[in-house]
């Protein structure tokens, strides 16, 4: 049963930004399209990590053409990006959380660094397996690239040619920053140079919104003065439409609950919950089910043939289905959930991947 204070991604969602943007440059796209009606041909995508609408209206900036859009489900990174980039729903790609179970690995993985979830070395699983290999997808922008559409991507330096990224924007021409000043330059740069489709992705709100909250005030400092920058950007390149949106917002932490403590539950699952913080995977069985329901309150337990798992999964792929998590618990509440696979400290003061409105509501703004 849905909750009230849910927030479902809707007809503004990602995935419609997603293939609307596509659909400008004549691709086949999965789902509806929101009508931006661009007034050029070239289009630069700028996607600021964790600028959910509630830090957007703390900064006391308001844009003409502004929509209160919506994330999708799980509303975490490696779930919306490859949603938008790979233009298909999270249950067409299955890339879904922040940690995924990988069967072709047998392993719990960090799907943003293609990684052991308990040790951390970057890509240290694409000898073992390559990850196009596990998802097997054309990327939208090798698409464009095919079809003779002049692109480019401008990426934090950490992330360049790394396994996800490569699997996001195929082989396409990237340049990298190493901070937030250097990335104002590489995009002022790189929009003199005639591409027709430019993308941008910057880390930074998201990082701080996880360490300080969404609320605190050098969190809304930080949104105001790189929207104020981008802004500036924008002003000079009348030759581009423009889209700034977030992959997803944050809701403020309440309490962090540790499930490695639960011996109980511990026992009842074969492998550990994965996922994410505020949407956690388990592998089903009927015990673990009854005792999560007794003894979890503030979350929301969904079955994968639950007619409203397969209704925030957007469309399902069958073969993806079946590495779709079996069951869901989504965080009624502020909490988070957490099972440590590692000694790293674990604290957020920030957080994302459910369904309240926090974590849901993006601005989709067009210049």
């Amino acid at each position: 049963m849905m909750e009230n204070n849910f927030v479902m991604p809707d007809e503004n969602s990602l995935i419609n930004l997603s293939s609307d943007m596509f659909n400008h440059f004549n691709l086949k796209v999965t789902s509806e399209t929101m009508n931006l009606n661009y007034k050029n041909k070239k289009l630069c995508f700028i996607l600021l990590d964790g600028l959910g609408w509630n830090i957007y209206r703390k900064t006391g900036i308001k844009f003409d053409n502004e929509i209160r859009g919506t994330s999708l489900f799980p509303s975490t990174t490696s779930n919306v990006l490859s949603s938008i980039f790979l233009n298909k729903y999270p249950g067409e790609h299955g890339i879904n959380g922040y940690l995924v179970y990988v069967k072709e690995l047998g392993a719990v993985i960090n799907i943003l660094g293609y990684t052991s979830s308990a040790s951390y070395i970057r890509d240290s699983m694409e000898k073992a397996y390559p990850i196009n290999k596990i998802f097997n997808f054309d990327s939208k922008i090798n698409q464009l690239n095919n079809a003779g559409i002049k692109t480019i991507n401008i990426i934090p330096s950490f992330i360049s040619n790394t396994s996800f990224s490569n699997l996001l924007y195929g082989n396409n021409y990237t340049d990298t920053f190493s901070n937030v000043f250097h990335s104002f330059y590489m995009l002022d740069d790189d929009l003199k140079k005639n591409y027709d489709f430019v993308t941008y992705y910057l880390p930074y709100i998201d990082q701080t919104a996880h360490k300080l909250g969404p609320y605190n005030e050098y969190t809304v400092e930080t949104a105001r003065y790189i929207l104020t920058e981008l802004y500036g950007i924008i002003k000079k390149h009348d030759d581009y439409d423009f889209i700034i949106t977030a992959d997803h917002g944050h809701v403020e932490v309440n309490n962090i609950i540790n499930l490695s403590k639960d011996k109980k539950l511990d026992d009842l699952t074969t492998i550990p919950p994965y996922g994410d913080a505020r949407s956690i995977f388990f592998n089903y069985s009927d015990e673990l089910y009854d005792y999560l329901n007794n003894n979890y309150d503030n979350l929301l337990l969904l079955k994968n043939n639950d007619s409203l798992y397969k209704k925030l999964f957007g469309k399902l792929d069958d073969n993806i289905l079946k590495k779709l998590p079996e069951l869901i618990g989504v965080s009624k509440n502020n909490d988070l959930y957490h099972y440590p696979l590692n000694q790293r400290k674990y604290e957020m003061k920030g957080a994302h991947s459910g369904l309240l409105k926090d974590e849901m509501e993006i601005p989709i703004l067009k210049f």
